[in-house]
């Protein structure tokens, strides 16, 4: 189960770095504003494919029952990300794409954690 959410999780990020690198170099858009484009993105994405093949809910529930839960997981992760990406934007590393990198794994571990204990339980 675990490598296949890092597989769902390496097909994330790569659509959504390439996403982010769009909007923010391309288009100029504010770094937390491109997050939160690519943070949505990544909802519907992962919530799709890490319900009908990661997680297999073992019960027949309905698709928008965990939807909520799944998403308070995400709202969980993302307020730690925005935290950590301006605290180490404005005081350590300036380049948003390498601050990103540091705090993914952590997210990552949040996500999984957050989605296999509780929100696709």
């Amino acid at each position: 189960m675990f490598f296949k959410y890092l597989f769902i999780g390496g097909l994330n990020f790569v659509s959504s770095f390439l996403l982010y690198y769009i909007l923010y170099f391309l288009f100029g858009i504010n770094y937390t504003t491109t997050y939160i484009i690519t943070w949505l993105y990544g909802i519907i994405l992962t919530y799709s494919i890490n319900f009908i093949w990661v997680f297999k809910p073992d019960e027949k529930l309905e698709f928008k029952k965990r939807l909520p839960k799944y998403f308070l997981v995400y709202v969980t992760s993302f307020t730690f990300n925005i935290v950590i990406l301006r605290v180490l934007v404005e005081g350590y590393i300036s380049n948003p794409i390498y601050a990103q990198l540091v705090i993914l794994p952590f997210i990552m571990l949040i996500n999984f954690f957050g989605f296999k204990l509780w929100a696709l339980k």
